[in-house]
């Protein structure tokens, strides 16, 4: 890992550790696909300011894009402990040293997921969601006394750094069995502490008049089915959660949820801003959850001008939202399942083929159309007049505007559209 790389070669002065899941992959482990992660014995300041672009993350870490630097003032075997879980308490050093004082290689062999928790409610807080990320990783299912002192500790989460619990619940997601691991979670009562929207989707078919299929079940499988990154796993684990709101019912055995998509976005927002995601992350899951239905509303009869507005419409996101729908996919008869795959595919292609024509011949605006836009909008020259510019492109693609537009007409669509 370069990064890591470029990282380490800063701490040459400072003793370190490589922990979590690399630390486990050096023990034999397939690499999970969580945040790297370094132990570092320096007081957060230090770190700061050795890495001024750095987030602080909880009390004790920096975040630096995908890597996440745990500051260990008091010693790194101390800084080890802290972690608690005796699965995730192992690091080595840039030697290759392994130091791993709570045995987390024998815990490794056995599968043994249990903890020593610090007293810190704070840092106790985040063993259930560790617990947990690391079953997912790992694949493997906790014991059921672990699993009974998860459940009596899961209250301590409200005492966790917000950002802790969202990269945690991160590492579940990205990891190898986040379905089963979401299990864990709700049966522990972790879920309802950390997602109360999520756990509200449990047993909600149970309470419908008439039959719905199962909701929780259902999102567990999208988020086995979605491809391990995190804005997909995220969007999927979500891409429902207006449900339990909208639900109505039709005589004489309809049950609709209309609208769940937009409330679902809204509904993100408060997560986002509960669990401090990154500005950039929260903006595509929201996207992703708002257009959830699209794609899989798709159908062959669609116009080149629908194909092409859809495409414009989700930009870079298009293939992230074909992935999500894809996940979407959960019915049990092959021949649906064949259906819904074969559409996507044809969406995909489509809208390729037409971006691929586009780009073949620039739309024709008109010559001078810049220098209208500085003169008779009042823009300042500068990147906005290319910006107003590609938007007339743009509209030409999706029909608004004739092939051929004169500029007293792309002035007034600019005017009208109130983009100036």
């Amino acid at each position: 890992m370069p990064e890591l790389e470029n990282i380490t070669s800063r701490l040459t002065e400072l003793p370190h550790l490589v922990t979590g899941a690399l630390a486990r992959a050096a023990l034999g482990c397939r690499r999970g696909h969580g945040p790297a992660e370094l132990l570092v014995e320096a007081p957060l300041a230090r770190l700061q300011a050795l890495f001024p672009a750095g987030t602080a993350h909880g009390p004790h870490a920096l975040a630096l894009g995908d890597l996440l630097l745990h500051a260990a003032p008091e010693g790194l075997e101390a800084g080890l402990r802290r972690r608690a879980v005796r699965l995730d308490a192992v690091g080595f050093d840039p030697t290759g040293r392994c130091i791993d004082p709570l045995d987390g290689r024998t815990a490794l062999e056995v599968g043994d997921f249990g903890f020593a928790p610090t007293g810190d409610e704070s840092a106790d807080g985040l063993i259930p969601l560790r617990v947990a990320a690391l079953a997912s990783e790992l694949a493997q299912a906790p014991s059921d006394a672990v699993m009974e002192q998860v459940a009596e500790m899961a209250p301590l989460v409200l005492r966790a750094p917000r950002d802790a619990i969202r990269t945690s619940l991160t590492s579940l997601l990205v990891g190898r069995a986040p379905a089963e691991a979401l299990v864990l979670l709700e049966r522990s009562r972790v879920l309802g502490f950390t997602l109360p929207e999520v756990a509200a989707l449990v047993d909600l078919h149970r309470s419908a008049r008439f039959h719905h299929k199962d909701v929780w079940l259902h999102t567990c499988q999208v988020v086995r089915q979605a491809i391990p990154r995190p804005d997909i796993r995220w969007a999927a684990l979500l891409h429902d959660i207006g449900k339990p709101y909208t639900r109505t019912f039709e005589p004489p055995r309809e049950v609709h949820f209309l609208h769940h998509d937009e409330l679902g976005a809204v509904m993100f927002d408060g997560i986002a801003a509960r669990l401090q995601f990154p500005a950039i992350l929260a903006a595509r899951v929201r996207t992703l959850i708002f257009h959830h239905l699209r794609a899989n509303l798709y159908q062959r009869s669609w116009t080149d001008s629908a194909v092409r507005r859809f495409g414009l419409e989700m930009g870079e996101l298009f293939g992230d939202l074909l992935h999500l729908s894809r996940a979407d996919v959960t019915s049990r008869r092959p021949g649906r399942r064949r259906e819904a795959m074969a559409n996507l595919h044809d969406l995909r292609c489509r809208v390729e083929r037409v971006r691929r024509e586009d780009a073949a011949r620039a739309p024709a605006v008109p010559k001078g159309l810049g220098a209208a836009i500085i003169s008779e909008l009042g823009v300042t020259p500068g990147p906005g007049v290319g910006e107003l510019r590609r938007l007339c492109e743009n509209a030409v693609r999706r029909g608004e505007l004739p092939t051929a537009p004169g500029i007293d007409v792309c002035i007034a669509y600019l005017r009208e559209t109130g983009a100036a």
